[in-house]
């Protein structure tokens, strides 16, 4: 070889070290070789800095100077074993403390003798990390189940993965376990709501933002109650992927809403015959024929009035009064349709708007009205009340174009009823 070829050989030696001694100090791990007496032979930069030593210390130690105590049997016969599987041992550092680490080792034979290849990975921060999740994961856990509201969730296309006592104790369940796995089917008062909240409300939650609303379901017992919900789902990413699974908090509000529902009731309707309030059935028709052409709504009017009810409150008392009032109610709501509204607009007079109804269907009502309660009697101790009333009826026709006029020109058919001899219905003016 001549000196030329030399230089080359030494110069790619040079570089080939460099490249190891490079490999060996960015290395994530702390990497030693040892002897057969487990002595120390050679370590990277990371040994160095995980350990606390320096380069030339850690040559004079062996690999027991690294561990504590009760990790020294379990290296001593890995090594003697040849094994290479990663055990955890518990390792110490120069200082004196101690720390969690993952170890992994081979026999290699080098120069012709054996020698054992150690890495160790310090483990302080992943434990910690593990520590601190676990943690989080009890305090979460608390949370979730001593929270006093309803808290469900569910995965896998809307079945229920996990709930808490309190969705439990809101929906008439004994415990949690017993919602675990079932499909909201059970939930929703009908499969019909079931298909309805899949359909509109539920993809909204793919936009990730919650969604707060009210709605019924269902308990065990079957009853239906109202609850408040507040739901988002687990998945980050926009759309989210609902399947993955989502999150709901849920309260029960049922007295709430009664509540609600009786002071609405309160401030619409009269407390006695459950008639809407003269102010709320004007506000009603307001809403019901705001920008609606006359022809479009053909709405008609009643205005009705009890004959002689004043006899009947001296003859038997103001309370039989009042059970006839509250029987011709009855009737009425029997009678008319979900959507016609019925108020009381006076002691004893009564007004009915009938929307999408001519004046000769508005006739045939007030005749219907007229005549089953001229045949009902009100009992009222042990005395059969009778009683009859008398109707104006007025129907949208050209002649009548205002939902005033209409009102004005029922009234003056009633009074016109009234002197016809009462318990007959006018629709037509003389």
């Amino acid at each position: 070889m001549d000196l030329k070829e030399a230089k080359i050989q030494i110069a790619h030696l040079k570089e080939q070290l460099e490249i190891e001694k490079a490999l060996n100090d960015v290395a994530f791990e702390a990497i030693g070789i040892f002897d057969e007496d487990l002595k120390c032979v050679a370590a990277n930069a990371e040994a160095v800095h995980v350990l606390g030593y320096t380069s030339e210390e850690l040559l004079h130690l062996t690999a027991f100077d690294f561990l504590a105590k009760e990790s020294h049997s379990t290296a001593k016969e890995n090594a003697s074993k040849g094994l290479t599987e990663p055990y955890f041992a518990t390792c110490k550092r120069k200082d004196g403390t101690f720390f969690p680490a993952e170890v992994r080792a081979n026999n290699v034979i080098l120069k012709g003798r054996k020698f054992r290849a150690t890495a160790m990975r310090d483990l302080t921060f992943s434990r910690a990390m593990e520590t601190d999740l676990a943690d989080a994961l009890y305090e979460l856990e608390l949370i979730f189940s001593n929270c006093k509201v309803g808290l469900m969730l569910l995965t896998g296309g809307r079945y229920l993965r996990r709930a808490n006592q309190a969705l439990a104790d809101v929906l008439g369940y004994a415990s949690p376990d017993e919602l675990k796995g079932i499909s909201m089917r059970q939930l929703h008062i009908s499969l019909d709501k079931y298909d309805e909240f899949g359909e509109t409300i539920y993809p909204e939650l793919a936009h990730g933002k919650p969604l707060k609303f009210e709605y019924q379901m269902r308990r065990q017992d079957g009853n239906a109650i109202w609850c408040s919900f507040t739901g988002q789902a687990i998945d980050r990413n926009v759309p989210a992927n609902l399947y993955k699974g989502v999150l709901w908090v849920i309260d029960d509000i049922t007295k709430r809403k009664a509540k609600e529902e009786y002071l609405l009731r309160m401030a619409t309707t009269d407390d006695l015959t459950g008639a809407l309030h003269r102010k709320e059935f004007f506000r009603r028709i307001e809403y019901l024929t705001d920008d609606v052409d006359q022809e479009s709504l053909k709405c008609s009017v009643l205005m009705i009035d009890l004959d002689n009810f004043k006899n009947i409150n001296d003859t038997y008392g103001h309370e039989a009064g009042d059970a006839v009032l509250r029987d011709f109610a009855t009737l009425c709501r029997e009678q008319l349709r979900d959507n016609d509204l019925f108020a009381r607009v006076g002691g004893e007079e009564f007004a009915v708007f009938l929307p999408q109804t001519t004046r000769y269907k508005a006739v045939q009502v007030a005749e219907r009205l007229r005549k089953n309660f001229a045949d009902k009697d009100t009992i009222y101790c042990g005395n059969f009340v009778r009683c009859t009333i008398s109707i104006g009826v007025s129907g949208a026709t050209s002649e009548y174009v205002e939902t005033e006029e209409l009102l004005r020109s029922a009234d003056q058919r009633l009074y016109k009823a009234k002197e016809s001899g009462r318990n007959t219905v006018v629709f037509f003016d003389e």
